[in-house]
């Protein structure tokens, strides 16, 4: 802007000069060159306006260049701590999957494990009925032992789902055994006709009468009554009546509000 205001003032002191130096110039020669020299001045004038907006945006252009260069700074630091994330992150998932290998590794040692148990275990009950069967079956298994058996799972049945036990009713364990003979009698299931909630099964081949208790809490936890006949908030009294034919036990259970 400087160079083109000093080379304005040249050319005009040597258009004056040419003028007062030279012999007289015409009046119309003189206001040509003075119309020039106006329109060069006017040139002069817009160029230095050109050039003090041009030097605003230099100033402007430098200023945005810097606002680039910090935030192209700040990107190259994101992703830096991107690329570092990204290879930890690589590095716990290649972590997760050997862990997963070795859970899977001790799962499929657990099952393996667990299936040896139960053939063992099997094999282990088989050898000690063969064992029982040796020694002369051990004691034998009377029709009470059944009773007070199948009687102690109940309860224990309804203790376990948050009732209260029954107590040993003597007048229905009348109805009760009556049933289980009448079961014997005519081998076939039955119901006795006490008004009450009642349960009936036939058990054989068992070694103990807590397998025969279990075997028959089985049944009944399948049947549709089960939790209206055994497991009935309002009954108070219960009994078991079982009689024994052959190898076989008749058993009945009898609950009410009444003894």
């Amino acid at each position: 802007m400087r160079k083109i205001t000093i080379i304005s003032m040249l050319l005009f002191m040597a258009i004056f000069s040419v003028l007062a130096c030279g012999p007289t110039v015409p009046q119309e020669e003189y206001d040509r060159v003075n119309s020039e020299r106006l329109a060069i001045q006017d040139k002069v004038v817009a160029l230095q306006s050109k050039l003090a907006e041009a030097e605003s945006r230099q100033a402007e252009y430098e200023d945005l260049n810097k606002q680039f260069e910090a935030v192209k700074s700040e990107f190259e630091a994101l992703q830096t701590e991107y690329e570092e994330l990204g290879a930890e992150y690589e590095a716990l998932a290649e972590q997760s999957a050997a862990a997963d290998d070795a859970f899977a590794a001790l799962q499929t040692e657990h099952e393996a494990l667990i299936a040896e148990y139960e053939a063992l275990d099997k094999q282990f009950a088989e050898l000690s009925e063969q064992y029982e069967t040796m020694m002369g079956g051990g004691a034998e298994i009377t029709a009470p032992d059944v009773e007070q058996a199948v009687f102690n799972l109940v309860n224990q049945e309804r203790i376990d789902n948050g009732l209260d036990e029954v107590q040993w009713g003597e007048n229905i364990y009348k109805w009760a055994i009556a049933n289980s003979r009448s079961m014997a009698a005519n081998k076939r299931t039955e119901y006795t006709a006490y008004i009450g909630w009642q349960e009936v099964f036939w058990a054989t081949g068992y070694g103990t009468e807590d397998k025969i208790a279990s075997a028959a809490l089985t049944i009944w936890q399948n049947h549709q009554l089960y939790e209206r006949n055994l497991l009935n908030v309002a009954a108070k009294y219960g009994a078991v009546g079982v009689h024994k034919a052959g190898d076989i036990f008749y058993i009945t259970y009898v609950a009410d509000y009444f003894q």
